[in-house]
């Protein structure tokens, strides 16, 4: 019994840390719960030993909705009865006016409307899998989910502030579903897939949280892909330990790249074509294969693939995990198996080729 009432106690804390209309509701239908009671119980200890608790009940409601049915209890000639009326019906009309007015004003109110698109974005997240999850939608967390969304990738954002979101949908100009709290907490990790996804993007505004971030993920789910943004160089050993797989430092490669531009910048104007080109049909990406168990690729060379024959791919190296480096041009003779990742250069609109003729299910 205990427990249950520390959970609810939880869930009403929980509920109106998140909306103060909503507590309003909650305390509106408390008010009026013991109204109700304290009516019932009055009129129960005040009328003659005939009348039932039922009786003192109705007799309760009737009163309090003032809706002219008959009176259940006489109180016609008994003054205590009179006055005890007057008083409950006098308190209960302010309790249910009270509770009235707060449910229509939250009914019409945007917080309404806000509940309902966070049970319609959890049911969206439901449907997902091997999704991407961006916690922190701050400005590195927009470029994040937007490159995601041009990869054809199902993406899920973690953000406490709704106006953020609705401007970067705007911004963006597409939707895409979201847990709308605090990445910090586990329960919204949870309630964006995390066990269904395929890698959680860190981009808080600071290492701590991101650390954090990084920490509760990893204790949550083993062997989950974690990409963390970092500010300081120095605490990079720390992601690594908490469990992270890839730290990027924006400001050290934003440094590289403005370095790079004024040493080499026919290379860097290559790399922004298939970073930037806005147009999908028109967009080359670097993508990663990998080959699946039962694939027919097994024991075959690069020339035997027919990739270039059906599509523009080009394969600029392979990744085996027994090597732990990548093989930079490899030869057309190089026969693949399941530890095998391709590295192509290609149109997006030839990775579901590429993915089709590695599965073995393509058709010419």
């Amino acid at each position: 019994m205990f427990d249950s009432l520390k959970a609810f106690r939880a869930w009403v804390d929980k509920w109106q840390s998140q909306s103060e209309l909503l507590g309003r509701i909650i305390r509106a239908t408390g008010l009026v719960i013991i109204v109700f009671a304290v009516g019932t119980l009055g009129y129960y200890v005040l009328s003659p030993p005939s009348y039932s608790f039922l009786d003192s009940a109705y007799m309760t409601t009737i009163t309090l909705t003032t809706v002219g049915f008959g009176e259940t209890i006489e109180v016609e000639h008994d003054p205590v009865m009179q006055v005890y009326t007057i008083v409950l019906i006098i308190l209960g009309s302010g309790a249910v006016l009270y509770f009235a007015s707060t449910v229509i004003e939250f009914v019409v109110s945007r917080e309404f409307q806000k509940i309902l698109d966070v049970r319609k974005q959890r049911k969206k997240i439901d449907k997902l899998d091997n999704h991407f999850i961006v916690a922190g939608l701050g400005n590195t967390g927009e470029y994040v989910l937007n490159e995601v969304h041009r990869s054809a990738r199902d993406c899920v954002v973690i953000d406490h502030n709704l106006d953020r979101i609705e401007e970067v949908r705007g911004e963006l100009a597409f939707g895409f579903p979201y847990v709308l709290g605090d990445a910090l907490d586990d329960e919204n990790l949870l309630e964006a897939g995390l066990e269904r996804a395929d890698a959680l993007i860190c981009s808080l505004g600071n290492d701590r949280d991101n650390l954090f971030v990084t920490i509760s993920a990893d204790h949550l789910i083993d062997d989950l892909k974690i990409i963390t943004r970092g500010n300081d160089p120095a605490s990079e050993e720390k992601f690594y330990k908490a469990g992270a797989t890839s730290v990027i430092y924006t400001n050290v490669l934003g440094g590289r790249r403005m370095a790079a531009e004024a040493i080499r910048p026919e290379v860097t104007t290559f790399l922004d074509l298939m970073m930037r080109e806005e147009e999908r049909d028109h967009s080359r990406r670097v993508e990663e294969i990998p080959i699946p168990d039962g694939s027919p690729l097994i024991g075959q060379t690069i020339a035997d693939t027919g990739i270039r024959e059906y599509t523009d791919a080009l394969i600029i190296a392979v990744y085996d995990e027994r090597r732990g480096d990548p093989i930079f041009n490899p030869a057309s003779d190089y026969e693949m198996d399941t530890n095998t990742e391709l590295i192509v250069l290609t149109l997006l609109e030839d990775v579901e080729t590429i993915e089709a003729i590695v599965r073995g299910d393509y058709r010419a």
